[in-house]
């Protein structure tokens, strides 16, 4: 019975320090996402910043407010990252189980804000909305070389001069006059998005390995106990089933052993 015992003990113990090799591993792997995370979150803070810095001519465009919502997300983004070091390190399983799920979300908002400003933007709301509150066209008349909202005849019919911005290069000569309303125009984004999307890519590998690594930490902890318990049952069990037996709970379980145990044969 010991046999089997140290048998059992020796194949949970080699199982452990599998699990615990795995732990080392998925740790460095951890590691080495995070700094490459780190490193992207700056460079999308950075391209954020200059799209933004293009857009704050723009009186209360909601391209501008997407793009304020995207470069807040990615700032908040840092601590966050930050928190997962002393997490993963000190092995704070529960913690890591809440973490893990936070860092999702902020993932999944990442991924949704990249979509959206990946697609090309209709500026007929924010055209109408700035005519309507009497603020300057300039903004889309110099980026999209377009004049009023559906065209100059909006700046005469509201006995308005027509601007030097619905001007190519602002000459005021009248075959550089801009014919096109800036309602029909949209906001293109500048380049394909890459930087964003690998971001997203490797901040979700980040966190289906942090998860591996939680899983495997849970594991490891359960074969743990299982292999104190049979340590403790090979050490201590002949001893706790002699004091058993001399107690007067164990003079019972010998009455009880004799009365159900076969008779003598004669």
């Amino acid at each position: 019975m010991h046999g089997g015992m140290s048998g059992n003990a020796s194949s949970s113990e080699t199982s452990l320090n599998m699990r615990a090799w795995k732990l080392r591993v998925c740790k460095y792997v951890i590691y080495f996402l995070w700094v490459i995370n780190f490193i992207l979150n700056f460079a999308d803070i950075y391209t954020y910043y200059l799209r933004l810095k293009e857009q704050m001519d723009c009186w209360k465009c909601l391209f501008r407010s997407y793009m304020t919502v995207a470069l807040t997300v990615s700032v908040l983004k840092i601590p966050l990252l930050v928190v997962a070091l002393p997490l993963v390190y000190l092995h704070l399983s529960s913690e890591i189980r809440i973490y893990a799920t936070v860092l999702f979300l902020a993932t999944w908002l990442q991924m949704m804000l990249t979509f959206l400003l990946a697609q090309e933007y209709q500026a007929i709301s924010d055209v109408i909305r700035i005519w309507a509150d009497h603020k300057s066209l300039e903004f889309f008349e110099v980026n999209s070389k377009c004049c009023g909202v559906l065209g100059p005849d909006d700046y005469m019919l509201s006995e308005k001069l027509i601007p030097a911005s619905c001007f190519k290069d602002r000459s005021f000569r009248h075959e550089d006059l801009y014919h096109a309303g800036c309602s029909t125009r949209s906001v293109k984004p500048p380049t394909v998005p890459i930087l964003q999307v690998t971001s997203v890519i490797v901040q979700y590998i980040l966190v289906i390995s942090i998860v591996i690594y939680l899983v495997i930490m849970i594991r490891s902890r359960a074969h743990r106990r299982t292999l104190w318990s049979v340590r403790r049952t090979e050490l201590f069990g002949s001893v706790e089933s002699a004091e058993l037996r001399a107690s007067p709970q164990g003079s019972k379980i010998n009455v009880l052993e004799g009365y159900f145990s076969a008779p003598p044969s004669k």
